[in-house]
């Protein structure tokens, strides 16, 4: 079972003890934990590369992970490589842009899926990221960037329409 956004919540410090120690979750090498002013949850985390990653050089990143009570709202922000492009970052928060909020809930976050899932969410975009700024090529498909349309995401390759049939919450 996974460890509950509102437990992250109440106790951010035994969170990131949790990431460290107990769950099942590769790549976190370093973890702490604050609550801020405002109630959020704040996560500081160090994630390595997957080892065939390392041996191309990929780097380790350092991010700041912030969850917003009642646990809903996330937001990731990269603490390393400032200077480095980003393809999918949310250009007025500068944090990362996770995930497309009209997709099918099978292919998103949600807060009842738990922390180990969301960290690595975060890490694999962080991977996706470096695999962009190498190739210029997103490494799977991707969601559309300012679309105002209300309709949800076509999904168009059949490799996203088995995850979605797999991952589905119905």
């Amino acid at each position: 079972m996974a460890y509950p956004v509102t437990a992250v919540l109440q106790d951010p410090a035994a969170a990131a003890d949790h990431l460290l120690r107990h769950a099942d979750v590769f790549g976190v090498a370093q973890a702490t934990g604050h609550t801020t002013a405002l109630g959020a949850a704040r996560l500081e985390l160090t994630l390595l590369p997957l080892p065939a990653f390392a041996t191309d050089g990929y780097p380790v990143e350092q991010i700041r992970l912030v969850i917003l009570p009642p646990g809903e709202r996330v937001h990731a922000y990269p603490r390393t490589g400032s200077s480095r492009p980003f393809k999918h970052r949310n250009p007025q928060l500068r944090d990362l842009c996770l995930q497309y909020n009209r997709d099918d809930p099978a292919l998103r976050w949600l807060p009842e899926d738990g922390l180990e899932p969301l960290v690595t969410l975060v890490h694999r975009h962080l991977i996706f990221e470096e695999a962009w700024r190498r190739s210029r090529e997103w490494p799977c498909e991707d969601a559309p960037h300012g679309d105002d349309r209300q309709a949800p995401h076509r999904i168009v390759t059949t490799a996203m329409r088995k995850e979605l049939g797999r991952w589905s919450r119905t």
